[in-house]
């Protein structure tokens, strides 16, 4: 019986897991439009705008209602009915929505440890790639590579209707902030580098919790560690 109960809990298990991930994938097939794939809950870290502030960097300040478009990597605001993005992104020093602060450093950075030591998340939809019909109806995935570039730099792709079958994925990628106010992408060199005289304790550490540098909760908790070290 319990071996029985065993096998449903982990079938269960997978089953979940799975589903988990085909939720981060997206494949948008040709000719419909990128947008009809994501309604305003997946498109949107917060279920709606939230009121914050903005801060630049040259000390003035702006309230509004904010939300951080995941598909677009923008901070939305709403002004006069209508939806718009900064433009003048670098001036921004951060945005305030509700409990989430938001640095700007070459994109949106989302604070996820607020202590002394400074982890943020981006996060992101991105082209993972794109399938055209070969020969024989074959699906052919390596003609995609010289087309990441165009798309991620147009900033609006989100807006196309693609002639092949794309697929779209989640991205969150993590950063601590420098001495110099910059957030730079955290892995485990990065992280020597930043507090040599701590490298056989953060060493022991990463070992000991077998942190995942891809994992949120892993980050915060290890945001939680450098803070105490």
């Amino acid at each position: 019986m319990k071996n029985f109960l065993f096998a449903v809990w982990t079938l269960l298990l997978i089953n979940g897991n799975l589903a988990a991930q085909e939720k981060e994938i997206i494949l948008v097939k040709a000719g419909t439009n990128i947008l009809d794939y994501f309604p305003f809950k997946e498109r949107y870290q917060f279920p709606e705008f939230r009121d914050g502030k903005v801060k630049f960097k040259n000390g003035l300040t702006s309230s509004g209602r904010f939300n951080y478009n995941i598909l677009t990597g923008e901070m939305d605001f709403v002004q006069a009915q209508d939806t718009m993005a900064f433009s003048n992104k670098k001036d921004i020093s951060y945005v305030t929505v509700a409990m989430d602060t938001f640095f700007y450093s070459n994109g949106y950075v989302d604070l996820i440890s607020h202590g002394h030591v400074k982890i943020g998340m981006k996060q992101r939809i991105l082209l993972k790639e794109i399938e055209r019909k070969g020969a024989y109806g074959m699906t052919d995935r390596n003609s995609a590579i010289d087309t990441y570039n165009l798309v991620e730099a147009g900033g609006n792709f989100y807006k196309l209707t693609p002639n092949e079958d794309w697929v779209l994925g989640r991205s969150k990628q993590f950063y601590i902030k420098d001495s110099q106010g910059e957030f730079i992408l955290l892995n485990k060199k990065y992280l020597f580098d930043l507090f040599p005289l701590k490298r056989d304790s953060i060493k022991e550490y990463l070992k000991s919790n077998k942190v995942d540098f891809r994992s949120e909760d892993d980050m915060r908790k290890l945001g939680d560690y450098l803070d105490n070290l």
